[in-house]
């Protein structure tokens, strides 16, 4: 496995290096790769990486360009700013996952330290990690014997579902919740979860 990232953990003073491992992978239907293009909407054409500048477009349509100055975020390094209760996050903001691995063995003891407290207390750390060009939360938590740093969305890049719920009007009967939770306990003996395939693949 090709690592995508290298740097470190950085935990109070404690410094451990690592490598990211993309946890996941998707390919594109004929194997051939997938490529991202820059497109100038305005003109309709395609531009170079040169041209292109970082910005941001306010509610009411106004832009601003960054010029580039400023703070450039550490590149190398997973900042731990918090730890909290894993059932605190909405999974909704979880985005892609990545296995942690070490890259020297002297530093091993300082993973499986930083790991296993991770484990005992039942929480996950709230990092921020610069992967490619952009800064992101993301949370590192345990995994069997590794940890895996997932990005978290800020609640504020989240749409808000308005007008998808059903109506609150609805009403359920005692005896229809008992069935279909008893549908739902049947349905679950003896599910596998990794011998669910794919069958259109």
């Amino acid at each position: 496995m090709k690592a995508t990232w290298k740097g470190t953990v950085s935990f109070g003073d404690i410094n451990i290096p690592v490598a990211l491992y993309k946890a996941t992978e998707k390919h594109a239907r004929d194997g051939s790769p997938v490529r991202r293009k820059r497109w100038r909407e305005e003109e309709g054409r395609e531009t170079g990486r040169r041209e292109a500048a970082r910005g941001h477009r306010h509610p009411d349509g106004r832009r601003v360009v960054l010029d580039g100055e400023g703070p450039v975020p550490d590149k190398k390094r997973i900042d731990v700013l918090a730890s909290v209760d894993e059932g605190s996050i909405d999974p909704v903001l979880f985005g892609q996952a990545y296995y942690v691995g070490g890259t020297d063995p002297a530093a091993d003891q300082w993973y499986v330290l930083f790991r296993d407290a991770l484990r005992q207390s039942g929480h996950v750390a709230v990092t921020r990690v610069t992967l490619g060009a952009r800064e992101s939360l993301a949370v590192l938590r345990v995994h069997d014997d590794l940890l895996v740093l997932q990005t978290v969305s800020r609640p504020g890049e989240v749409r808000r579902p308005t007008g998808i719920a059903p109506r609150g009007d609805i009403t359920v009967r005692p005896e229809e919740l008992k069935m279909a939770m008893h549908l739902m306990d049947i349905l679950s003996v003896g599910f596998d979860l990794d011998e669910v395939h794919d069958d259109h693949r």
